[in-house]
């Protein structure tokens, strides 16, 4: 097993995905039959419930072995990671239960690129990134990884406008949806299709639920058609936003 050298993009099949803890049964036992194991959270006790057990919220990724967590993140989450060969990193950056404290780990990470509102940015996670290159993107929306579900290192699928602008700007292709309430996020009235979504190979799109319930399904499969990304449905329900499907490791390459 390897570590993914650029987060979100598996360089082949993956093994281990970060996921909500409470994802419905259904969604474990279709990871367990692509082989991938899932890293379950536990629920953050600084953050609102809707949100509370979603990684992207708790968790970025930095690349290979280097993962940011949130203080006070749970203590099993981090050691369940640092078996597997990750070097956990803590954050500054104390969460809150309402937006801006919500998202200042909430990056998303698109190949060379960062989308996020930097105004709130934890400084580890921008002092990481910088040394390793990275360029931010800055963008009103501070839920920049719920609203992003990321493609290829150079595409993305996204409802928020704002989004869509910047990321344009620095040349990246998006796809823009409909905000769609048929993506759940209980108790609130809708989620967003970035945090019901992950790569889970090259080219393999995993989605927690079926996408005939997103009014923008068309749109959504003619896209990952274009791009010659497969779509691997979790179940047959209404999407759920989990705070993404993370890869975390995949299989190692033939070669490598």
């Amino acid at each position: 097993m390897s570590f993914l050298e650029l987060p979100n993009l598996p360089a082949g099949d993956v093994n281990t995905a970060v996921i909500d803890g409470r994802a419905p049964r259904s969604i474990k036992t279709a990871l367990e039959r692509l082989n991938i194991s899932a890293i379950l959270t536990e629920a953050h006790p600084d953050v609102y419930q809707a949100i509370a057990y979603h990684p992207d919220i708790m968790l970025h990724h930095i690349g290979g072995e280097v993962m940011v967590y949130a203080p006070n993140t749970p203590e099993s989450l981090v050691k369940s990671l640092e078996a597997r060969g990750f070097e956990l990193v803590m954050g500054h950056t104390a969460l809150g239960n309402r937006y801006p404290l919500t998202i200042p780990y909430n990056v998303a990470r698109v190949g060379g690129f960062a989308l996020h509102n930097t105004r709130y940015t934890d400084p580890v996670i921008k002092e990481l990134l910088a040394a390793r290159g990275v360029e931010f993107i800055h963008t009103n929306q501070g839920y920049s990884k719920c609203l992003t579900c990321i493609v290829d290192s150079n595409s993305i699928i996204t409802s928020d406008q704002d989004i869509y602008k910047r990321a344009g700007e620095y040349g990246l292709d998006v796809l823009l949806i409909e905000p769609d309430e048929s993506i759940r996020l209980e108790p609130l009235n809708m989620g967003f299709f970035g945090g019901a979504s992950g790569l889970v190979g090259k080219q393999r799109l995993a989605i927690a639920g079926h996408l005939k319930t997103h009014g923008s399904c068309r749109k959504i499969l003619d896209f990952l058609s274009l791009k010659c990304v497969d779509v691997v449905m979790l179940n047959d329900e209404r999407l759920i936003d989990m705070g993404s499907i993370i890869p975390v490791m995949q299989n190692r390459q033939a070669g490598s």
